[in-house]
């Protein structure tokens, strides 16, 4: 398994995004990174080995929707893998509500044992797909909605402005050609800002609320 990075180098290595976090904040992320690693030998959670590649586009990424979305209130994050971004916003925002929605078990059980040894509170993951889960909700609840990497189908984007708060928010983070797909989808969400992430040629965050609802 490849050496882990002390708190110094993950810091090193998130200000490529301009995220930086506190000293608690980068020590629960290094517990992260050493059980990724671990667990990648295992099963898929990434295609990356090389933990400053982990640390920079995946954990800088998703970390830096917090420098554009206000996070409170509770985030739902679908198809999490293995925690991108919602996962990781928990560390920017430790008194944050998160919900990870992830179908695969074993994924699953990775996000558990994360939650478990970083000792993060008010953090569940459910294991089911999410437009299944997301029909028992009695009322939209969510105030932020993300994804990362997923297909999105008019299935998967109904479901998810159904779950969120007037007043919500959803973040996709993905590529800049997907995010202009997406914006020519009008009926289920009103699209706004499209935010290019600092340091990575590719990933940008797109903005999004629930249709007929509220502008940004």
């Amino acid at each position: 398994m490849a050496a882990a990075l002390s708190t110094t180098e993950i810091a090193t290595e998130l200000a490529a995004s301009e995220v930086t976090l506190p000293r608690l904040a980068l020590e629960q992320l290094s517990t992260y990174l050493e059980l990724l690693l671990r667990w990648n030998r295992r099963i898929n959670l990434t295609g990356l080995r090389d933990p400053r590649l982990i640390v920079r586009r995946l954990f800088g990424e998703s970390l830096y929707v917090a420098n554009v979305v206000e996070l409170k209130g509770w985030l739902v994050d679908v198809g999490s893998g293995a925690g991108f971004p919602g996962l990781a916003l928990k560390l920017a925002v430790p008194e944050l509500r998160v919900t990870l929605v992830e179908s695969h078990h074993r994924k699953g059980a990775f996000l558990k044992e994360v939650i478990r040894e970083c000792l993060f509170t008010t953090t569940e993951v459910v294991t089911e797909r999410f437009e299944v889960w997301s029909e028992r909700l009695s009322a939209a609840g969510a105030v932020i909605i993300t994804t990362r990497a997923v297909s999105v189908s008019d299935r998967l984007l109904r479901s998810m402005a159904d779950i969120v708060q007037p007043d919500g928010i959803a973040a996709f983070l993905t590529s800049e050609e997907i995010a202009q797909q997406l914006r020519q989808r009008k009926e289920h969400f009103h699209w706004g800002r499209m935010v290019g992430i600092p340091g990575s040629r590719r990933s940008v965050v797109l903005l999004g609320r629930p249709a007929l609802r509220s502008s940004m």
